[in-house]
């Protein structure tokens, strides 16, 4: 079947260091490679379910369901956009079945599908966005809805690139944790968006609107010319407090606290027990805390701040011991 166009552009670069290939499209060399094709998917049945998350809030319901069939993995969706994945591990493929109108299917095969075929092959997601600076990468997690892709946006204004949106694969090379480019782009409430364009930070960029039911817009920024991996050189927790007006502040999390956070900052919840891979998965969070600082940033809210913890918390990355 023809993919469709929002598919095409998708397939145009690869993500998380997995090529997405059609048909005979040769691949670039990444660690991974995934065929990727449109069909109709029937439903496996109630009993081959074993994960199911809902998040409800006030301006959005989700739903995620993970189910399994010997090596046939099932993600049905129902958020801003609504489809399925079927993820074949034998064959290395995906397919996509994906409803029209609201979010399309590109967002969610960058995050849930490619993370998800990343943790069955043993390389650690996590809900984070990535910055580049001086070929080092730099980890910012945070809960959805928390200013997230706001401030990280807000950081290309001090010379960072951004790389990963929503979420970061983090693969291990001779004891060195590392993480390759997926789609330039986050997704911004009308607020943000609007700031960014009266401020300009946001230049040479391109936005739409995600959902018609939404005035939330995705921003794309410039795309990575290389498909290279970047050393990570560090993770911040972002702590955003209403009530705080000082200078930016960094503290080192302790690593219990650490890795309760990285585990509730995982990209698929808790399914990776129904999936029997979290004792691989812990071991990999521990290597992590060991291997690289994880520290929190807390900084006063609102829009106004931006420019004054951008340019305090680049000042911290850039002193910050190597």
């Amino acid at each position: 079947m023809l993919l469709n166009q929002e598919l095409i552009r998708l397939i145009q670069h690869p993500l998380h260091g997995v090529s997405l290939v059609h048909a005979n499209d040769d691949n670039v060399s990444t660690p991974h490679s995934l065929s990727l094709d449109e069909a109709r998917l029937m439903p496996l049945p109630q009993s081959a379910r074993i994960w199911t998350l809902t998040d409800s809030g006030e301006r959005y319901q989700s739903t995620i369901e993970l189910s399994r069939r010997e090596q046939l993995y099932q993600l049905a969706i129902d958020c801003e956009g609504k489809g399925r994945f079927s993820l074949d591990m034998n064959k290395k493929s995906l397919t996509v079945d994906w409803q029209k109108g609201g979010t399309g299917p590109a967002h969610y095969i960058q995050t849930l599908a490619i993370s998800l075929f990343l943790e069955l092959n043993n390389t650690l997601c996590l809900h984070a966005n990535t910055l580049v600076k001086d070929n080092q990468a730099y980890l910012f997690l945070a809960p959805s809805r928390t200013g997230k892709s706001t401030l990280t946006s807000a950081m290309t204004e001090q010379g960072y690139q951004l790389i990963t949106d929503d979420m970061a694969a983090l693969y291990q090379r001779d004891g060195v944790f590392v993480v390759y480019p997926s789609w330039p782009k986050v997704r911004l409430w009308p607020d943000s968006a609007e700031h960014f364009s009266r401020t300009a930070t946001l230049q040479n960029t391109t936005s739409q609107r995600v959902h018609a039911r939404f005035a939330k817009k995705e921003i794309t920024f410039k795309k990575s010319l290389s498909h290279k991996a970047y050393p990570i050189a560090g993770m911040y927790l972002l702590d955003r407090d209403e009530k705080y007006d000082h200078p930016v502040t960094i503290s080192t999390l302790p690593a219990s606290h650490g890795l309760i956070l990285l585990m509730q900052n995982s990209m698929l919840g808790d399914a990776y027990k129904a999936l029997r891979i979290d004792a691989t998965r812990m071991a990999h969070i521990a290597r992590l805390l060991n291997t690289l600082p994880f520290q929190k940033v807390t900084y006063p809210t609102g829009l106004k701040a931006l420019a004054r913890v951008t340019s305090e918390l680049d000042k911290a990355i850039v002193t910050a011991p190597k």
